[in-house]
């Protein structure tokens, strides 16, 4: 329990600022902090901090809002670090490709290939997708995704 307990009280890396004072406005003591002297406990006065917490209350949304803007910060640097190792692949009508084979195409022997083909681009559906034909000109009648071909090289 009082790990949770300080999870919830201490700040995270996304908003820098713990769960807890997101939601009440205020910090808190985790319980190790109550049951030994600390600075934090012997200049408490409770005037002083009835006038703090008031203050903090008018300041929350700001405060939520600047963790809202951090965390959306941290996520655009989570994908653009992401998108930086993507290589995008697209092909041309009338490319020659290879397909990879699924384990329904495949037989159940380890050395079997791992890539059919080659096969001729046909069409380009758009997001990704693309209609294949075989080189007799025999449509294949679903399509592949770019994830799932590579370049034939002559």
């Amino acid at each position: 329990m009082e790990v949770l307990w300080a999870y919830r009280c201490t700040p995270q890396s996304a908003t820098n600022e713990s769960p807890f004072s997101l939601v009440y406005g205020a910090d808190a003591m985790i319980p190790i902090e109550i049951g030994e002297p600390s600075l934090r406990r012997e200049l408490y006065d409770p005037v002083q901090n009835h006038q703090h917490m008031s203050t903090h209350l008018d300041l929350l949304p700001e405060l939520r809002e600047k963790a809202q803007i951090c965390n959306l910060a941290a996520k655009k640097r989570a994908a653009r670090k992401y998108n930086a190792n993507l290589c995008l692949r697209s092909f041309a009508k009338r490319d020659l490709v290879w397909r990879m084979a699924s384990s329904a195409r495949k037989k159940d022997d380890k050395f079997s290939a791992n890539w059919d083909g080659p096969y001729r681009i046909r069409e380009d559906v758009g997001g990704g997708a693309y209609k294949l034909e075989q080189l007799s000109r025999e449509e294949i009648p679903n399509t592949s995704n770019v994830s799932h071909l590579k370049l034939y090289f002559s």
